[in-house]
């Protein structure tokens, strides 16, 4: 008997001793993940732009935050290794762009990476911007890529869920003309309210191409799944003739207007101010 005792406690501080290794070991991997996340560090000058999104009459429906990194030129681009942002970087980001915000209730859409959403964060992150962007409504938008793995599932349904009952909207971009995108969402679609597909991955080259899905199965599938179709990336009036075609409502691009800097914007308004300004007004 006693001999039995002996043993279990050993197996008892075995698997004490590996889970407590396991713990370890997996804070260090992240630890050091972000430590090694180039767009963390601060030395890197990030800025979100805006760009619009309107309805088929051109009318003003919500804007997009996106992501860009200061070129050595002075120039903004998208950064060329898009690692996951710690979301308290995001924060800060976005807190001095929610400030020049117009006051409208339309929707606000911010791109984040699948880590940032299963993160402890996000819940924190989410309940924080709503109470910034009011009256505007809050969309989360996760872009999908070819052949990406969706680890810790249930966590992420889980996160979705629980922030959709806060007012928080969840949309899908980067939905292309392969069948890998169908398979890439269908494990989250109950969760859908919107997705994005953009006008470079159905625009033909050659007549002869052929595309798994193509915008009118995108069209059917929405209309089947209650969730709404946004078309991006539309740069031209054939572009424009596309979308009214297949009675897509909801359209982004620069034939609507280029990603603006809401930062540059209001210090020229700030500036032309103070030129038209009257010398005598100052005294």
């Amino acid at each position: 008997m006693l001999r039995e005792l002996e043993l279990l406690l050993l197996i008892l501080t075995l698997i004490v001793f590996t889970a407590f290794l396991v713990i370890i070991v997996l804070y260090y991997y992240y630890s050091r993940k972000r430590s090694n996340n180039y767009l963390s560090k601060k030395e890197f000058e990030l800025r979100y732009f805006i760009q619009k999104q309107v309805d088929r009459e051109g009318q003003l429906t919500g804007y997009e935050c996106l992501l860009r990194q200061r070129q050595p030129d002075g120039s903004w681009a998208l950064p060329q290794q898009l690692e996951t942002l710690p979301l308290q970087r995001v924060i800060y980001l976005l807190e001095s762009i929610f400030k020049l915000l117009p006051t409208e209730p339309i929707q606000l859409s911010i791109n984040l990476e699948y880590d940032q959403i299963i993160s402890p964060e996000f819940d924190y992150f989410v309940r924080w911007a709503i109470s910034k962007i009011e009256p505007m409504q809050l969309a989360i938008e996760l872009s999908i890529h070819p052949d990406t793995r969706y680890p810790n599932r249930n966590l992420f349904l889980r996160h979705i869920r629980q922030t959709k009952t806060y007012g928080m909207r969840f949309e899908v971009a980067n939905v292309g003309n392969a069948k890998d995108n169908l398979n890439s969402i269908e494990w989250m679609v109950p969760m859908i309210d919107a997705l994005k597909c953009a006008m470079r991955d159905f625009r033909k080259t050659d007549p002869a191409m052929w595309f798994d899905l193509n915008l009118q199965f995108w069209r059917r599938f929405t209309q089947e799944q209650n969730i709404n179709l946004v078309l991006t990336g539309i740069e031209s009036d054939d572009d424009a003739e596309l979308a009214e075609h297949l009675n897509i409502d909801l359209r982004q691009g620069y034939l609507f207007g280029h990603p603006v800097d809401p930062i540059h914007s209001a210090q020229e308004k700030a500036a032309t101010r103070r030129t038209a300004t009257p010398k005598h007004a100052v005294d």
